[in-house]
């Protein structure tokens, strides 16, 4: 949702307060605090067997104490959390056509060996606590706190970590004739480190969550906490029930193996925060403390007490025309001063803004026109790209320009050399060519809806057609913005 490890469960504002010699009725504290240990997911895969795993948090806090034993607290926390999952299993599907082969049907068997898979997602809490407080001395004080948190996913992924899965295909009508070593037609063993994200499986969820320990006074102010936290997600981690499986085999290209992470299939529908571990946090506390009155204190004669009245509101009025004359001093050099940086920064923005324009449209254009002025080239066999580092290059960065603007919208064009029949490269060779290119900008993250495809097969060549490396020239795509 990814920054890129964090725990689960959004929990507990540090509760640390300032606990001196003087005891105050209103006492505040604000700090950061550090924790780590059980911060995993709770869910039960279909077909595997779950595993707990470990996590931090991070964050700032401000409490509040009313009297003496309770006050509130809450804070901003980020956390991290894991979890695994090991699947040993596998299934048959029957009566399935193959692409390749559609006259006859075969059963495909899906498994997994020893496969372990890490999910773990980042998120940032706001917790909410009710606090009470018991001071054991001068110096030291035992807290304890129970709430709620607002827990917000901000990314994560799933990690195949080890172990393998296998496709096989068993054709009865040939019997039972056995593929197991074909990946170029879907089947065969696979291990992978594939990483897919799951933060768009994510929602915002709430937890309920606990802490207590102890708070010792550094000096006056400053101040340590070290205590236990626990929490627990009563909301569904994940946004949908999927029915995909772990495993899918692309109804286009047999080739190509869908892996789905576990919170991405039909293995589970529900996973919950939980979280549970140790705690420090240092803080910076403040009391306010009323001034005692020693019983024995000699008050003063009434004329002593008009005078002393008299001489503070003389002095009162005098400090208060001397600053009120200076605050309009310095506003009005303020006021000017303010006034010649705005005008001077506001020049300055608008030429930086009308540059900077100027060299974006520069570069777009000449982009553009590098483009529309390069082929990407493909193999004998008709469809398979064949890009040289330079031409990947360029489409890996036309790639990025289109996912970050989704307005933009291209033509791929493929091309034959004039081996076979010219329908045939007409309207299927050349075709698949400016197919293949497409799925593989695809696959780097290109909207589908951005591209159109089309074929000249082999009536635009750009060499003649009369030896192998002419002929190579010839099978390209060529791609212009529309």
């Amino acid at each position: 949702m990814k920054t890129n490890k964090i725990i689960a469960i959004i929990a507990a504002t540090a509760l640390t307060i300032s606990v001196s010699a003087q005891q105050s009725v209103h006492d505040n504290y604000i700090g950061v605090n550090f924790g780590g240990g059980l911060n995993s997911m709770l869910y039960k895969p279909a077909n595997g067997t779950q595993g707990l795993g470990f996590g931090f948090d991070a964050g700032i806090h401000y409490g509040r104490f009313f009297n003496r034993t309770v006050g509130l607290g809450v804070g901003l926390q980020y956390s991290w959390a894991n979890a695994y999952a090991t699947y040993n299993w596998s299934e048959v599907t029957t009566g399935l056509t193959h692409p390749s082969n559609p006259n006859t049907p075969y059963d495909l068997t899906t498994g997994f060996t020893n496969f372990v898979e890490r999910q773990n997602v980042g998120y940032l809490s706001i917790p909410v606590e009710v606090l009470f407080r018991k001071a054991l001395n001068d110096r030291a004080a035992f807290i304890a706190g129970v709430g709620l948190s607002l827990d917000l996913p901000i990314h994560g992924k799933y990690i195949a970590k080890s172990g393998s899965y296998s496709t096989t295909g068993v054709f009865p009508e040939l019997g039972s004739y056995t593929v197991s070593d074909m990946p170029e037609h879907g089947f065969s063993t696979y291990t992978t480190t594939q990483n897919a994200k799951i933060n768009n499986r994510a929602k915002v969820g709430g937890s309920v969550i606990a802490d207590l320990g102890f708070r010792v006074a550094l000096n006056d102010n400053w101040g340590m906490y070290f205590g236990l936290y626990a929490g627990y997600g009563f909301t569904n981690l994940l946004k949908e029930t999927k029915t995909e499986e772990m495993i899918m085999i692309n109804a286009n290209d047999p080739s190509i193996i869908d892996y789905r992470g576990t919170f991405d299939s039909n293995e589970t529908g529900k996973a919950n925060f939980i979280r549970a571990g140790v705690k420090i946090a240092i803080d910076f506390g403040w009391c306010k403390v009323a001034k005692e009155v020693p019983e024995e204190e000699q008050l003063p004669t009434v004329d002593e007490e008009a005078a002393r009245l008299a001489a503070e509101q003389a002095a009162r009025e005098q400090a208060a025309r001397e600053r009120a004359e200076a605050e309009r001093l310095a506003a009005e050099q303020a006021a000017r001063a303010k006034a010649e940086a705005e005008a001077k920064r506001l020049a300055e923005e608008q030429a930086a803004r009308e540059k900077a324009e100027a060299e974006r449209l520069a570069a777009e254009q000449a982009f553009r026109q590098e483009i529309e002025s390069f082929s990407v080239h493909f193999n004998v066999e008709g469809a398979k790209l064949k890009m040289p580092e330079a031409e990947q290059t360029l489409v890996d960065q036309l790639c990025e320009k289109m996912k970050a603007d989704p307005s933009i919208k291209i033509v791929i064009t493929g091309h034959t050399d004039n081996y076979g029949d010219p329908e045939q490269n007409l309207r299927y060779f050349g075709m698949k060519r400016a197919e293949s290119l497409r799925d593989y900008m695809v696959k780097q993250g290109v909207s589908a809806d951005q591209i159109r495809c089309e074929s000249k097969g082999q009536t635009e060549p750009v060499a003649p057609n009369d030896t192998r490396a002419n002929r190579a020239l010839n099978r390209r795509a060529n791609i212009r913005f529309e």
